[in-house]
Protein backbone atom coordinates (compact mmCIF):
# COMPACT_ATOMS: atom_id res chain seq x y z
CA UNK A 1 0.00 0.00 0.00
CA UNK A 2 2.86 2.40 0.77
CA UNK A 3 4.29 1.90 -2.71
CA UNK A 4 1.00 3.03 -4.20
CA UNK A 5 1.11 6.15 -2.02
CA UNK A 6 4.59 7.05 -3.31
CA UNK A 7 3.53 6.32 -6.86
CA UNK A 8 0.51 8.59 -6.40
CA UNK A 9 2.77 11.33 -4.99
CA UNK A 10 5.11 10.96 -7.96
CA UNK A 11 2.20 11.32 -10.38
CA UNK A 12 0.93 14.37 -8.49
CA UNK A 13 4.44 15.87 -8.52
CA UNK A 14 4.67 15.46 -12.29
CA UNK A 15 1.19 16.96 -12.73
CA UNK A 16 1.96 19.96 -10.49
CA UNK A 17 5.33 20.59 -12.10
CA UNK A 18 3.74 20.32 -15.55
CA UNK A 19 1.05 22.79 -14.50
CA UNK A 20 3.73 25.15 -13.23
CA UNK A 21 5.75 25.20 -16.44
CA UNK A 22 2.78 25.28 -18.80
CA UNK A 23 -0.57 26.40 -17.38
CA UNK A 24 0.68 28.87 -14.75
CA UNK A 25 1.64 31.39 -17.45
CA UNK A 26 -1.86 31.24 -18.90
CA UNK A 27 -3.34 31.89 -15.45
CA UNK A 28 -1.08 34.87 -14.78
CA UNK A 29 -2.69 38.16 -13.84
CA UNK A 30 -0.45 41.22 -14.26
CA UNK A 31 2.54 38.86 -14.69
CA UNK A 32 1.79 37.11 -11.37
CA UNK A 33 1.00 33.41 -11.49
CA UNK A 34 0.17 30.80 -8.85
CA UNK A 35 2.87 28.44 -7.66
CA UNK A 36 1.54 24.88 -8.01
CA UNK A 37 4.82 23.40 -6.79
CA UNK A 38 4.57 25.14 -3.40
CA UNK A 39 0.95 23.99 -3.10
CA UNK A 40 2.12 20.42 -3.75
CA UNK A 41 4.93 20.61 -1.18
CA UNK A 42 2.68 22.09 1.50
CA UNK A 43 -0.02 19.47 0.85
CA UNK A 44 2.51 16.62 1.02
CA UNK A 45 4.17 17.97 4.17
CA UNK A 46 0.80 18.40 5.87
CA UNK A 47 -0.41 14.92 4.95
CA UNK A 48 2.83 12.92 5.19
CA UNK A 49 5.07 14.80 7.64
CA UNK A 50 8.46 16.52 7.56
CA UNK A 51 10.48 13.67 6.03
CA UNK A 52 8.23 13.43 2.98
CA UNK A 53 8.05 17.24 2.86
CA UNK A 54 11.86 17.42 2.75
CA UNK A 55 12.13 14.73 0.09
CA UNK A 56 9.50 16.19 -2.23
CA UNK A 57 10.69 19.71 -1.48
CA UNK A 58 14.19 18.78 -2.58
CA UNK A 59 12.88 16.98 -5.67
CA UNK A 60 10.73 19.97 -6.64
CA UNK A 61 13.52 22.44 -5.94
CA UNK A 62 15.99 20.40 -7.96
CA UNK A 63 13.56 20.25 -10.86
CA UNK A 64 13.15 24.03 -10.70
CA UNK A 65 16.92 24.52 -10.44
CA UNK A 66 17.28 22.87 -13.83
CA UNK A 67 15.52 25.92 -15.31
CA UNK A 68 17.31 28.52 -13.12
CA UNK A 69 20.47 30.43 -14.02
CA UNK A 70 23.64 28.46 -13.31
CA UNK A 71 24.99 30.92 -10.73
CA UNK A 72 21.91 30.26 -8.56
CA UNK A 73 22.03 26.47 -8.89
CA UNK A 74 20.75 24.87 -5.70
CA UNK A 75 18.83 27.89 -4.39
CA UNK A 76 15.43 26.36 -5.14
CA UNK A 77 16.51 23.00 -3.73
CA UNK A 78 17.53 24.50 -0.40
CA UNK A 79 14.47 26.76 -0.15
CA UNK A 80 11.94 24.04 -1.01
CA UNK A 81 13.59 21.48 1.29
CA UNK A 82 13.43 23.89 4.22
CA UNK A 83 9.80 24.74 3.43
CA UNK A 84 8.86 21.04 3.29
CA UNK A 85 10.50 20.43 6.67
CA UNK A 86 9.04 23.52 8.39
CA UNK A 87 5.49 22.85 7.16
CA UNK A 88 5.74 19.19 8.18
CA UNK A 89 6.90 20.24 11.64
CA UNK A 90 4.07 22.77 11.97
CA UNK A 91 1.51 20.10 11.19
CA UNK A 92 3.06 17.67 13.68
CA UNK A 93 3.11 20.29 16.42
CA UNK A 94 -0.51 21.36 15.94
CA UNK A 95 -1.67 17.78 15.25
CA UNK A 96 -4.41 18.72 12.77
CA UNK A 97 -4.64 21.91 10.78
CA UNK A 98 -8.09 23.10 9.79
CA UNK A 99 -8.80 24.73 6.43
CA UNK A 100 -7.93 28.37 7.29
CA UNK A 101 -4.77 27.23 9.06
CA UNK A 102 -3.68 25.23 5.99
CA UNK A 103 -4.15 28.28 3.76
CA UNK A 104 -2.23 30.41 6.26
CA UNK A 105 0.59 27.87 6.34
CA UNK A 106 0.61 27.90 2.54
CA UNK A 107 1.10 31.68 2.55
CA UNK A 108 3.80 31.40 5.19
CA UNK A 109 5.55 28.69 3.18
CA UNK A 110 5.44 30.82 0.04
CA UNK A 111 7.01 33.78 1.83
CA UNK A 112 9.66 31.62 3.54
CA UNK A 113 10.56 30.04 0.21
CA UNK A 114 10.90 33.41 -1.52
CA UNK A 115 12.85 34.86 1.41
CA UNK A 116 15.34 32.00 1.41
CA UNK A 117 15.65 32.10 -2.37
CA UNK A 118 16.28 35.86 -2.42
CA UNK A 119 18.80 35.49 0.41
CA UNK A 120 20.73 32.76 -1.37
CA UNK A 121 20.83 34.47 -4.75
CA UNK A 122 22.53 37.53 -3.27
CA UNK A 123 20.46 40.10 -5.12
CA UNK A 124 20.75 43.74 -4.05
CA UNK A 125 18.39 45.13 -1.43
CA UNK A 126 16.59 47.35 -3.95
CA UNK A 127 15.94 44.46 -6.35
CA UNK A 128 14.72 42.20 -3.53
CA UNK A 129 12.40 44.92 -2.22
CA UNK A 130 10.99 45.48 -5.71
CA UNK A 131 10.54 41.74 -6.30
CA UNK A 132 8.93 41.33 -2.89
CA UNK A 133 6.36 44.05 -3.51
CA UNK A 134 5.64 43.28 -7.18
CA UNK A 135 5.99 39.49 -7.32
CA UNK A 136 6.09 37.83 -3.89
CA UNK A 137 3.10 39.45 -2.17
CA UNK A 138 0.72 39.20 -5.16
CA UNK A 139 2.02 35.71 -5.99
CA UNK A 140 1.46 34.64 -2.39
CA UNK A 141 -2.13 35.88 -2.45
CA UNK A 142 -2.81 34.19 -5.78
CA UNK A 143 -1.23 30.92 -4.63
CA UNK A 144 -3.27 31.04 -1.43
CA UNK A 145 -6.45 31.50 -3.46
CA UNK A 146 -5.71 28.54 -5.75
CA UNK A 147 -4.45 26.49 -2.80
CA UNK A 148 -7.59 27.13 -0.78
CA UNK A 149 -9.69 25.83 -3.67
CA UNK A 150 -7.54 22.72 -4.00
CA UNK A 151 -7.47 22.14 -0.23
CA UNK A 152 -11.26 22.49 -0.15
CA UNK A 153 -11.63 19.92 -2.93
CA UNK A 154 -9.36 17.54 -1.01
CA UNK A 155 -11.19 18.12 2.28
CA UNK A 156 -14.52 17.70 0.53
CA UNK A 157 -13.65 14.15 -0.49
CA UNK A 158 -15.41 11.57 1.58
CA UNK A 159 -13.12 8.98 3.11
CA UNK A 160 -14.43 5.46 2.89
CA UNK A 161 -13.03 2.65 4.98
CA UNK A 162 -13.24 -0.87 3.66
Amino acid sequence: MKNLKWLWLLIMFVVCFSLQVSVADWLSIFEVSPDFVIIFIVAVAIKCGPAAGCFWGFAAGFAQDVYAPVEWLGAHSIAMTIVGFVVGQLNERFLTLNMPAKVGVLGLAYMICDGIYFGITGLSKEIVTNLFLTKSLPGCAYTMLIGSILFYLDVGKKKTHV
